[in-house]
């Protein structure tokens, strides 16, 4: 072998082993720049973690004010609720007593009727209307009916 077809062999390999150098330089800049891809996701994605821990950790401080808010309400609906319970007691005891007191004075007690209360849902005036009508037929219905409806009466009457 000649030193010209040494040199042309040498030339050979060096230009084969140059053409795999630069593809293997291409392929570690590539790999660089998957890298730095993936590193960028990364850090979007660490971020994006960060941020919904964040979140939660709000919206479980607000879920816990809520409840605590929800306990207090309960407890003032659990006393409010005791306290009606221990009014209309009251009340019920005081309608007795008051009509104890006139049983005793020799008064025969009479229920009377809640001012919003009113025979099946008719007006005021309809009352009223009714119980004159009564009245000329039958006195003693007329004056139970005026027992059972006298607030509507007198507010169709216009009196206060």
């Amino acid at each position: 072998m000649t030193l010209e077809e040494r040199l042309n062999s040498l030339k050979e390999a060096f230009t084969g082993k140059t053409a795999e150098a630069e593809a293997a330089s291409k392929d570690a800049v590539a790999a660089k720049e998957a890298l730095a891809a993936a590193e960028a996701k990364t850090v979007e994605a660490t971020s994006l973690v960060e941020a919904l821990t964040n979140d939660k950790t709000a919206q479980a401080a607000k879920i816990a004010s809520m409840e605590a808010s929800l306990k207090e309400l309960t407890e003032k609906l659990t006393a409010i609720t005791a306290e009606k319970v221990a009014l209309e007691t009251a009340a019920i005891s005081a309608g007795k007593k008051a009509a104890q007191m006139a049983a005793d004075m020799g008064v025969e007690p009479v229920e009377v009727a809640p001012i919003n209360q009113n025979a099946g849902g008719k007006s005021d005036g309809e009352i009223a209307e009714e119980w004159v009508a009564m009245k000329q037929k039958d006195a003693s219905a007329a004056a139970k009916f005026y027992d059972a409806n006298r607030p509507a009466i007198i507010r169709a009457s216009g009196i206060k």
